[in-house]
């Protein structure tokens, strides 16, 4: 069950745009997907957008699959100044217990074009993505 402190941390800065799903890669150097960040600079958020360029395969989990479970995670992250995803952590999951290790593994495997700011590469911040888990994908 996730805490209130949880579900307002979903609502909002999960549920208003940060949830993608990433399309397939068709050429070298192709952006997978946009996520949103943001940047702190003067005590002032900056909305920064995050292209993901290369990302691994998705694992689904063995013991899942037997049992066609399907499910989902969301994942919250930052994204150093280099386009490596920095301190993965579960949002939320359904079912708990089944796909977290699985979804924390996948993230870790993505890289983003490194964050700009006027020029200047930054790290961003509250980063969130859901990961859908389908036995038939």
């Amino acid at each position: 069950m996730v805490n209130h402190t949880m579900r307002d941390y979903i609502r909002h800065f999960v549920l208003p745009g940060f949830l993608f799903s990433l399309v397939s890669l068709k050429a070298s150097g192709e952006v997978l997907a946009t996520t949103v960040g943001y940047y702190e600079e003067n005590g002032e958020k900056i909305t920064i957008e995050c292209s993901l360029m290369g990302a691994g395969a998705l694992r689904y989990p063995p013991k899942a699959r037997k049992y066609k479970y399907v499910g989902e995670v969301i994942v919250g992250f930052s994204i150093g100044a280099d386009g490596k995803v920095v301190d993965p952590v579960i949002l939320e999951s359904q079912p708990p217990g089944i796909f977290e290790r699985s979804a924390l593994k996948y993230v870790r495997s993505w890289r983003y074009a490194p964050p700009e700011h006027e020029g200047n590469n930054v790290k961003v911040d509250d980063v969130a993505v859901r990961i859908a888990f389908q036995p038939g994908r």
